[in-house]
């Protein structure tokens, strides 16, 4: 096992330097509103371990892999993946009352225009149930 990987962290309280996004993560899921989201910042900022961190607080760890999507979309970059994952995903209610479902789109900035076209399309329709996390 890699050591980010032994050592990522699995609580908000875990992470470190974040300090304004952890309290807006927990006025979320405080609220039970969880908007989409779009963090950006150089590679090794914590940006998918902030998100997966928050998803395991809501979840807890034996139900995020049910409510929780992760893409790598450099690598599932196309529109099949889209249609094929996402919507799938997207398009079913969440069964943990009235939190929704995570999709989370690391390197998003390597979708193909035409998957980039069927999100926008996924996001409009489907915000009730999912909430997108761009990273």
């Amino acid at each position: 096992m890699p050591w980010y990987e032994k050592y990522q962290p699995t609580k908000l309280d875990d992470l470190v330097s974040h300090d304004n996004i952890v309290k807006s993560m927990r006025r979320c899921i405080k609220s039970r509103r969880m908007p989409n989201m779009i963090f950006y910042g150089p590679p090794g900022a914590g940006k998918t371990s902030t998100i997966l961190s928050m998803a395991q607080e809501v979840y807890t760890a034996k139900h995020v892999s049910a409510f929780v999507l992760e893409l790598n979309a450099s690598e599932e970059r196309g529109i099949e993946t889209i249609r094929q994952r996402v919507h799938p995903f997207a398009a079913t209610k969440s069964l943990h009352g009235d939190m929704k479902k995570i999709i989370i789109l690391d390197e998003a900035d390597g979708m193909t225009k035409d998957a980039q076209n069927a999100l926008k399309r996924m996001i409009e329709k489907y915000s009730r149930n999912v909430s997108f996390c761009i990273l």
